[in-house]
């Protein structure tokens, strides 16, 4: 017996020898070509609210209250990575009949090969004994690592997919979610809808109860928060839609990958947040303490997005939101977007706009003392009273420095009234 326990420790100590050398290597690869992985995945979820409305006009169908996508581990083995699309009634699981089609992810299949003669490489040059029938139960496992990539790019699909009018003509449940996960096994929200009235009072009472993992994956819609403490909640994934959170307290929050949807937040103090991957395009933030937050576009400095995010993370989106007299002092913002946003007054004191998009945007009268502006585009922004350093100017995109007017010998070069470009 504890020889085969040593062997099957062995056998486990490969397994994540292998994987430990490419699984980062996958998850850059898949990274790099996001973009091309994504158009299919929309289609293919088009072509399936085609059909599915198509059953529901003729009466076969009633409305929906999930799809889920499910992956089918020992299809893998069959060399046919498979997930299985089920559009179901509020029963779910439990849906006599529901809709089915397959989406086909052979093309992460080369990962998969590429695992198996790592593992046989390892096992070879350990001389440890690999049966089959072990790898094969090797393999399965692993298919869980492949898995969260697929968990990732369905979620980052479904962005563009729930705007296709072939989604937005179906009879949907006022809850409703689309969900990935393992067929008749765990599975993660990607998608949350409740249009179900909700009351101020009965949310607010709930989150103050601060429960452990009650919050993430949810969706709060047209409903009033305003002047509450949720400080050091972890809300990621959720989803707030329409609601009205002014003058709040969300500091120390996991806000990663949540969803503002023409949210009221004026005033709020989101400081010393984690914002990877939130979108707050449309918002209103006038006044909002985004103070020492950590939102960097990529993996947060440790390997731990390759449980998480394995993708890694976008960054923040602030597109078209209104950010005047907002403050982001030594915030953490690499990649975020403010493009087309209103920031007149905004402080970035101390803070890291690597790559940050300011193209067409309003900053007005706003503060950059001491930021990393590297590679960060102004162009087309108006830039009106606002001071830059000669670093700053010859870091960013869209502020040339020989445009600047003269400055003098005790203050940095100051852009007058003009816009970058």
């Amino acid at each position: 017996m504890e020889k085969q326990t040593n062997v099957l420790d062995q056998q486990q100590a490969i397994l994540l020898q292998a994987w430990s050398l490419i699984r980062r290597e996958w998850a850059l690869k898949c990274r790099a070509t996001q973009g091309q992985r994504l158009q299919p995945i929309v289609e293919h979820f088009r072509t399936f609210c085609q059909f599915i409305r198509q059953k529901q006009l003729e009466g076969l169908k009633g409305s929906l209250g999930y799809i889920t996508y499910s992956m089918l581990r020992t299809t893998w083995l069959e060399q046919k990575p498979v997930y299985l699309v089920e559009a179901t009634d509020a029963l779910w699981m439990l849906d006599a009949e529901p809709i089915s089609l397959e989406y086909d992810a052979g093309w992460v299949f080369s990962y998969w090969t590429h695992l198996r003669e790592q593992l046989l490489t390892e096992a070879l040059k350990r001389q440890v004994p690999l049966a089959e029938l072990e790898l094969e139960q090797i393999m399965l496992e692993a298919a869980g690592y492949l898995h969260t990539m697929i968990v990732s790019l369905i979620r980052q699909a479904m962005k563009q997919a729930v705007a296709l009018p072939e989604f937005q003509t179906l009879d949907r449940e006022e809850a409703f979610e689309i969900r990935v996960g393992e067929y008749m096994d765990h599975s993660v929200s990607v998608y949350r809808e409740d249009r179900r009235p909700m009351d101020a009072n009965v949310i607010k009472s709930w989150l103050e109860e601060k429960e452990e993992w009650a919050y993430s994956y949810q969706a709060l819609t047209q409903v009033d928060l305003s002047g509450g403490d949720y400080s050091s909640l972890d809300f990621r994934y959720t989803a707030f839609r329409q609601i009205r959170m002014k003058h709040s307290r969300l500091h120390s929050c996991i806000l990663a990958g949540t969803v503002w949807q023409e949210a009221q937040l004026e005033g709020t103090d989101f400081s010393y947040s984690l914002l990877h991957g939130a979108d707050f395009s449309d918002c209103s933030l006038q006044e909002a303490v985004l103070d020492a937050v950590s939102g960097n576009r990529g993996y947060g400095g440790s390997d731990a997005w390759l449980d998480w995010e394995p993708l890694g993370w976008d960054g923040v989106d602030f597109t078209r939101a209104s950010l005047q007299g907002a403050s982001f002092q030594h915030a953490q913002l690499e990649g975020a977007v403010f493009q087309d946003s209103s920031l007149q007054g905004a402080s970035f004191i101390g803070a890291d706009l690597t790559d940050a998009c300011f193209v067409g945007a309003d900053i007005t009268g706003a503060s950059f003392t001491g930021a990393c502006l590297a590679r960060a585009d102004f162009t087309g922004a108006k830039v009106n009273r606002v001071s830059f350093t000669e670093e700053q100017l010859n870091d960013a995109i869209g502020l040339a420095a020989e445009e600047m007017p003269p400055a003098s010998p005790s203050h940095p070069k100051a852009t007058g009234d003009r816009y970058g470009g």
